[in-house]
């Protein structure tokens, strides 16, 4: 399980065997180097703990334990885990601040205690048997327990061909789930269980927190936010794409960098508009950085579609994932931590379908007849505009919130392709799951929802792996608990407005990086390029994926169907781009990824077999 993750952590390996209990952990090593040597322990070696990720306040804690009679051999953030057990129980995790998938186990209570940082950086898969709970930071590593047959689950593969995610708490196979955000899981002789100990915040505008305030607040807090992201034993630089969130970033970390930042940028030089690298080093010559770029042709990818996939872990369609990978690598051939500026899009209000919720808030408020008029005229029109008139009359938040999106396979071609018994509503169900409660503005409520399921399980599941991968942490200040929470009480109006996004960090960053990045249009990180990327793999050796005669995820769709759409492209007529897009990333994973990672774990399997 650990060689698995040796990107993960190529600097240091540990384990701990005892009754009751297997930790295995990879490190990559950032505070203290040379002295924080995983798992960890108490003072009598009861009470240990590994961790990956990092803890911005542990030196404070460090210090509160050491006054309550606790000893340190060392200054890595891990350390005062287990201590922190030892004073607040189970509880302990409330009191860190940062980036963390962690386990405790307590070998006097025979417990054990998972725990996942409130807003889901960092992974944490896990599966129950009759016998043990076995949990790990990758998916692949999980497999390679031996305790992971490799059914799938088809629910979770349904909502995945709409939103191009596997929503958790469900992973692509069925028995393993991810542990949720904010949320532990402990295992001890009462049974397991999961407990949420950190609530996303739901939508609370603050009318009487006005603009100028609240722009105030924001800076501050993101100020400080950079500040405690800052921490690192080992070169430290950031991700600069040339938009409004990186380039703030950058802008707040030179205020407080001892020399000039060393920032990185990514880009195809066949992306046309896409391609922000002069945006970048128009930023980067402001700000006085160390500039390094990456310039890749999509005719000429850096990286097969197998070896993209095994990265990812899961099925996942969003493309962004490619440019990461690339920006990653660049990024770790100087840098061992590099921040970025993900997350602010769904903070406050970055992408094009908060200018729709607005819209479709707009449109409640005309009177019926003027409502149903305007519905008429945008169904006539066709597309996306009929599409847009549907949502306008969505009777709840998850038929909204999936109306804004632009499903990756549409309703109709979903009845046309799917087996029997799947229905095509499983991304509706993962929405609903989240809405209980949940009324106000459109604006409002796709927010939080893109938060609670896009955010964690598109995002930050993308730029995780890709980073891990190249051996890279990347930390998000925008995903700061005080940012989170100070923007659920911003209004509507200060995050988006009909044709501006994101209005207040506009506001916030003017003066600090150039006013030609802080008024350009959101272009977005490789996305814009998704369909000529998909067009160029599908000219190439991609086609076979889908012209097999007979496909991996014919357990889900008709293949022959698959075949014929991916035929109709080949032969120039017209076939959807996304949906065979979505399909292929899930062909390769079924086909590539999850037999290379069962097999790893076939010796294993069979040991266990024997002994059980």
């Amino acid at each position: 399980m650990t060689e698995l993750m040796w990107h993960r952590g190529p600097t240091d390996r540990g384990t701990l065997e005892s009754d009751g209990v297997a930790l295995g952990v990879r490190r990559l090593s950032i505070i203290d180097p040379a002295g924080g040597h995983q798992p960890v322990a108490n003072e009598d070696r009861t009470v240990w703990a590994v961790q990956n990720g990092e803890l911005y306040n542990h030196e404070e804690l460090r210090d509160e334990l050491r006054r309550d009679g606790h000893t340190f051999t060392g200054r890595c953030d891990t350390e005062v885990i287990p201590h922190l057990y030892e004073r607040d129980g189970v509880a302990f995790e409330r009191r860190l601040s940062g980036e963390f998938a962690i386990a405790v186990w307590d070998s006097r209570r025979r417990r054990g205690v998972l725990a996942r940082d409130p807003v889901g950086v960092k992974p944490l898969y896990y599966l129950e048997t009759d016998r043990v709970v076995a949990f790990a930071s990758e998916l692949k590593s999980l497999l390679a327990s031996g305790l992971v047959d490799g059914a799938l689950d088809l629910e979770a593969l349904d909502a995945y061909l709409t939103l191009g995610f596997v929503p958790g708490p469900r992973t692509p196979l069925a028995g393993v789930r991810k542990l949720m955000p904010g949320t532990r899981l402990v295992i001890d002789p009462d049974g397991v269980r999961e407990e949420r100990y950190w609530e996303y915040p739901r939508p609370a505008p603050d009318e009487h927190l006005g603009e100028q305030e609240a722009g105030r607040q924001l800076l501050a807090e993101l100020e400080a936010s950079v500040r405690r992201r800052l921490m690192s034993d080992v070169p430290l630089g950031a991700m600069l794409s040339g938009g409004l969130d990186s380039s703030l970033i950058v802008a707040l970390m030179s205020r407080h960098a001892s020399g000039p930042v060393k920032t990185f940028s990514v880009g195809f030089s066949d992306g046309g508009r896409a391609n922000e690298l002069e945006d970048a080093r128009l930023v980067a010559e402001a700000l006085g950085t160390e500039h390094h770029v990456l310039e890749l042709s999509l005719a000429e990818p850096a990286v097969g579609l197998e070896e993209l996939a095994w990265w990812l872990d899961e099925p996942l369609a969003d493309l962004s994932a490619l440019g990461f990978l690339a920006l990653s690598q660049l990024a770790a051939s100087e840098v061992t931590v590099a921040l970025s500026g993900q997350g602010a899009d769904e903070l406050l209000g970055g992408y094009g379908r908060y200018r729709r919720a607005v819209l479709v808030a707009d449109a409640h408020r005309l009177p019926r007849p003027a409502r149903v008029a305007t519905q008429a005229l945008l169904r006539q029109a066709g597309g996306r505009y009929a599409r847009f008139a549907d949502t306008i009359d969505a009777d709840c938040p998850a038929a909204l919130q999936l109306g804004l999106r632009a499903p990756w396979v549409s309703a109709q071609l979903h009845r046309r392709l799917a087996r029997d018994g799947i229905d095509g509503l499983a991304a509706l169900r993962a929405i609903a799951a989240h809405t209980e409660g949940l009324e106000g503005e459109p604006l409002a409520s796709s927010m939080y929802l893109d938060a609670k399921l896009g955010l964690v399980d598109d995002m930050i599941h993308y730029f995780d792996r890709t980073s891990m991968a190249m051996s890279l942490e990347v930390r998000v200040p925008f995903l700061d608990t005080a940012v989170i929470e100070l923007c659920s009480r911003l209004t509507g109006r200060q995050k988006a407005r009909r044709l501006r996004t994101k209005h207040l960090l506009r506001q916030v960053a003017r003066g600090l990086i150039p006013d030609s990045i802080i008024d350009k249009p959101k272009i977005g990180f490789f996305n814009s390029i998704s369909r000529r990327w998909m067009a160029e793999q599908l000219r190439g050796p991609a086609a076979g994926h889908l012209l097999r005669t007979e496909l991996a995820c014919e357990e889900l769709l008709d293949g022959e169907q698959v075949r014929r759409m991916a035929r109709a492209h080949l032969e120039g007529r017209p076939a959807d781009l996304d949906a065979l897009h979505v399909i292929l990333m899930l062909e390769v994973w079924l086909t590539s990824v999850l037999p290379r990672a069962l097999m790893r774990a076939e010796p294993l399997r069979e040991r266990i077999r024997l002994t059980a």
